[in-house]
């Protein structure tokens, strides 16, 4: 691909762009590189102080009831796990939603390296994912060390954790290359870009479970909103790889407990896999596309 032969071309000026990226993520702080690994010990004591105790989020009962039969843990754990489940879907969350914000304004803050003629600028979106995966991976490290320590909860499917960030980039990159040629041309993407982001994170299952809410409802719907939604995969994904054991693996269909093998696991993997590099490949063609534009739009 066209892409991985910049990236190999370029290499030395991508390593100098990623560097650039994570330095200005901490520059001025007086703590400085320990911050990925605060952050997610700081965002789960507030969660779980926020959503457990002040809002009274906790999982419904018959959640608990199969934790307890299960894993022959006792009802209190219910609570562990809700935290578990929210930051999981929720870490992702915040580098997907940081991530696209910041790309679409990508362009113009380098205007000055764009208008030089020989420069690649498809490189910009690599180095601003690159910090940000850096980030994620720290903040992971930290969150599945407390996850595995404090928790029964482990998954035997964590070697496909590399498998689901890997998508989950691609994904990304391929819809920053398209937020951010559409900003080019049309400003209103800058501002709209947050508002359309706010609207997704309701629609993903991150700060509820849908088999929580779809269990004993067969008339759900809109349970279509799930399917279509690519989000919704990777927030099971990073779920089921990360935190779900195989004995609480289990999904909805028609308002009925359907356990999740891990074929299904795989199969949804391969979907995930498929939106995300059909994202990749459309966006990065039609960045390039344009590309010769840019310099004279900004």
């Amino acid at each position: 691909m066209d892409l991985i032969k910049q990236c190999i071309r370029f290499r030395e000026m991508l390593s100098s762009l990623l560097r650039r990226e994570l330095r200005q993520r901490y520059v001025g702080s007086i703590i400085g590189w320990p911050w990925p690994f605060l952050q997610p010990l700081i965002m789960m004591g507030v969660y779980y102080v926020v959503f457990t105790n002040l809002l009274g989020q906790k999982l419904p009962g018959n959640w608990n009831a199969m934790l307890v039969e299960a894993l022959g843990v006792t009802p209190s754990v219910g609570d562990s796990f809700n935290i578990l489940l929210l930051c999981c879907g929720l870490l992702p969350w915040l580098m997907t939603a940081e991530f696209l914000v910041r790309s679409a304004n990508t362009i113009p803050e380098n205007g000055n390296l764009v208008k030089k003629v020989a420069f690649p600028a498809e490189l910009l979106s690599i180095s601003l994912i690159g910090a940000y995966v850096v980030n994620l991976v720290a903040v992971f490290s930290v969150f599945c060390a407390i996850a595995w320590v404090t928790t029964p909860f482990m998954s035997n499917l964590i070697w496909m954790f590399p498998l689901v960030l890997i998508c989950h980039v691609a994904f990304l990159l391929g819809l920053g290359y398209l937020l951010s040629t559409a900003n080019v041309f049309v400003r209103d993407v800058n501002q709209l870009a947050p508002l359309v982001i706010n609207l997704w994170f309701f629609l993903t299952p991150i700060v509820y479970v849908k088999e929580s809410i779809l269990y004993g409802n067969a008339d759900a719907t809109w349970v279509w909103i799930f399917d279509i939604n690519p989000m919704a995969y990777m927030v099971d994904l990073y779920r089921y790889s990360l935190i779900f054991p195989e004995e609480i693996r289990w999904t909805v269909e028609h308002g009925k407990k359907t356990i999740v093998s891990e074929g299904d696991v795989w199969l949804l993997l391969g979907k995930f896999a498929l939106i995300s590099f059909c994202t990749l490949t459309v966006g990065y063609f039609t960045f390039m596309a344009n590309k010769h534009k840019f310099a004279d739009e900004i």
